[in-house]
């Protein structure tokens, strides 16, 4: 069930992002027990992420009260989720004894277990204290068995949780090995190790995890590290550099992040007054490209046209389910959980039942069901590059008529590539 349920939260990934990039994948200990530790900023979506990522379903640990959500309860009880009390939880008075002796059991047999150690979700731009509960899942399995057990600590970034089909980083930071941070027979009953070890937990997912005062300042030097890193040569930086150098600037001083804002806002005023934006300024469009991209633009409707028409009736109401249900949902981080859990529910159910009343026969359902996700993937495909062509001739047809005021721009966004590089050092 767990694997069947991984690669769903895989094909949801598809859906929810247009780009998921992993880094630090190379420091994730194989042949170990790992408990994972991430940051909680986007609901139900960061456990999908981390299970696609993984290419398998990790035992998360989550709020007791979500087991009492009709249908959600049933199915995170069947992939394996461990259910805690939170002392601010009505039910928070009940033992945890039970879930720690899952977890602990989970690790001795070498499995993969999973926590969100701030406790909860939330909108803002840095991580909440850490609470003890990773340190002591660590401890206690080592006492109950577990052998070479790692912490590995898990970032997720998202430069924008509001849009759809938006991009994602997962970064994995550098794994505590436990009988290195706390050697000897230490377990939960010392509780200046569960400190110590809480403490090294924290700097460790602070290291890979947006982590910035306020909203307005992490936005603010996300912007800038954009357009430091961004050129003609290579206008799209990957999320892990972006990520790494707004978290160097968000370690300056208060007076060099006020420098870098400042140049920040300049530059964005300016743009706005120019109504250009930033790739005008360093990759103008050309014919070329716009020959380029209605070329394989054609090249994919003839390919793919034929499956969108054949699974549209299918794909629309359930698509359409999913933006109706996040237009309702006004807060960033609840947005993403609701597309998440109506996804998760609304497309299935209507592959099978367009399954059902189009054919007879399991194999024949299972057909049908496989040809419609396969349909909603190629339609995804289709219409995002369908608007970015329509886009791209749009910021053509401006750059055209304001071509004499972007030496202006390019002139005051030299001064923000200065800035952010004279505040960071070299890297």
């Amino acid at each position: 069930m767990r694997r069947i349920i991984a690669w769903i939260a895989r094909f949801a990934s598809y859906l929810l992002f247009r780009r998921v990039e992993v880094a630090g994948m190379e420091r994730y200990p194989t042949g170990r027990p790992v408990l994972l530790v991430a940051n909680h900023f986007n609901g139900f979506v960061d456990p999908v992420l981390i299970a696609t990522v993984l290419g398998r379903l990790p035992r998360f640990i989550a709020k007791g009260g979500l087991r009492k959500i009709p249908i959600a309860g049933l199915v995170l009880r069947s992939a394996g989720v461990v259910f805690v009390h939170r002392r601010e939880d009505k039910d928070g008075t009940e033992s945890n004894e039970d879930a720690f002796a899952d977890c602990h059991q989970a690790l001795v047999k070498r499995d993969v277990v999973a926590i969100f150690p701030e406790g909860t979700t939330h909108d803002r731009a840095q991580i909440d204290p850490i609470k003890t509960g990773a340190a002591r899942i660590a401890l206690g399995a080592r006492s109950a068995g577990a052998t070479e057990l790692a912490i590995v600590p898990v970032g997720l970034t998202f430069p924008d949780k509001v849009a759809l089909r938006s991009s994602a980083l997962v970064e994995f930071g550098v794994p505590i090995d436990l009988d290195v941070v706390a050697p000897g027979a230490v377990d939960t009953d010392d509780p200046d190790a569960v400190r110590q070890l809480t403490a090294l937990i924290d700097r460790g997912l602070r290291a890979v995890s947006p982590d910035f005062p306020d909203v307005e300042t992490a936005l603010a030097l996300d912007q800038a590290a954009q357009i430091a890193l961004s050129s003609r040569d290579d206008p799209d930086p990957s999320l892990e550099t972006r990520a790494d150098l707004a978290r160097r600037l968000g370690r300056t001083t208060p007076d060099d992040q006020a420098a870098v804002r400042r140049d920040v806002g300049r530059y964005l005023t300016t743009l706005a007054g120019l109504r250009l934006t930033d790739p005008d300024v360093i990759r103008p469009t050309n014919p070329a490209r716009l020959l380029r991209s209605a070329f394989w633009i054609g090249v994919l409707v003839i390919l793919l046209g034929g499956l969108v028409a054949a699974t549209l009736l299918i794909n629309l109401w359930p698509a359409a389910l999913v933006v109706l249900v996040s237009l309702f949902v006004k807060t960033p981080v609840s947005k993403g959980t609701a597309r998440v859990l109506v996804g998760l529910i609304a497309f299935p159910v209507a592959w099978i039942v367009g399954g059902v009343l189009a054919a007879d026969g399991a194999v024949a359902v299972t057909l049908v069901v496989i040809t419609a996700a396969a349909g909603a993937l190629a339609a995804i495909w289709m219409v995002e590059r369908s608007i970015a062509l329509v886009y791209m001739l749009l910021r053509w047809q401006g750059q055209r008529e304001r071509i004499g005021t972007v030496s202006l721009a390019e002139s005051v966004r030299a001064d923000v590539v200065t800035t952010v590089h004279s505040v960071v050092g070299p890297s």
